[in-house]
């Protein structure tokens, strides 16, 4: 009898989580959030912290407008205060002007913590084909099936770029540059590979999290631009965080031993 009022719990805590989403409720969120919330979906995995959560939530382009959740939510209890809930849902969103409707298939980890359950994971994955074949190529302009690699390797990159600039791994972020890079930020002139180098050097000690969302991603034989969401969570020794998000563009370039980034712009400003 127990379990099937946790059940109950669960579910309705579910429902709460994505109606605070819907709404853009910050606080009622956040206290549903165990942090660091791991986040696992079509664009890779990601460890958040509460103040990027904060900034992402607040990110006009993205709108829910109506979320369905199943009658067939599955709920397990692992141990007393763990528990994973599974179920297919329904969403309608607009991002980037452009109105959606999105049917996944959704899992929460869920961890009771002096009496509260917080959701720690949360898992998305858009029905359909399971091998991906209804959705290759859908933002990309590519031939075929080796544009679809390429964008797969460069959708890589990214992802080897954020967690080499969490982990603080100077020497594989420099090797996902070309030696010509140029990148270009606000209120500097532009400048290039050494110059990035030296200024990481100086911030050896300081802890950089963030996320990317590609928004848009085209390949265009050996090259191909992107552009992204980034938000990015820079922590001092003993320091306050400071949150900055914005857009990037980014142009790649195609080498022997894969893509590489060429030049970047981002218009990231302080949150």
């Amino acid at each position: 009898m127990a379990a099937i009022t946790v059940e109950k719990e669960l579910l309705e805590l579910e429902k709460q989580y994505w109606q605070g989403l819907k709404e853009g409720d910050v606080d009622v969120v956040l206290h549903l959030t165990d942090f660091p919330c791991i986040i696992a979906g079509s664009q890779g995995i990601r460890s958040v912290d509460k103040q990027t959560f904060a900034t992402i939530m607040k990110d006009p382009r993205y709108t829910i407008h109506r979320v369905e959740l199943s009658d067939d939510a599955q709920v397990r209890l692992l141990k007393d205060d763990v528990a994973v809930v599974a179920y297919t849902v329904r969403e309608e969103v607009t991002v980037n002007g452009k109105r959606l409707t999105i049917e996944a298939a959704d899992s929460s980890t869920w961890i009771r913590r002096s009496g509260q359950w917080q959701c720690s994971h949360h898992t998305e994955a858009i029905i359909g084909d399971p091998f991906g074949r209804d959705r290759t190529g859908a933002e990309t302009s590519t031939d075929g099936a080796a544009g679809s690699e390429d964008e797969r390797a460069i959708r890589g990159v990214i992802e080897k770029w954020m967690a080499a600039s969490k982990a603080g791994d100077l020497p594989t972020v420099l090797s996902l540059m070309a030696d010509d890079i140029i990148f270009m930020v606000p209120g500097r002139e532009p400048f290039g590979k050494e110059a990035f180098a030296t200024n990481s050097r100086q911030m050896k000690d300081v802890r950089v999290e963030g996320t990317a969302d590609v928004l848009e991603l085209h390949v265009l034989g050996e090259w191909a631009w992107c552009r992204t969401r980034l938000v990015v969570t820079i922590t001092p020794p003993q320091g306050t965080p400071a949150t900055r998000s914005g857009s990037t563009l980014t142009i790649f370039r195609k080498q022997p031993h894969g893509w590489v980034i060429a030049r970047d712009a981002n218009l990231l400003t302080a949150q």
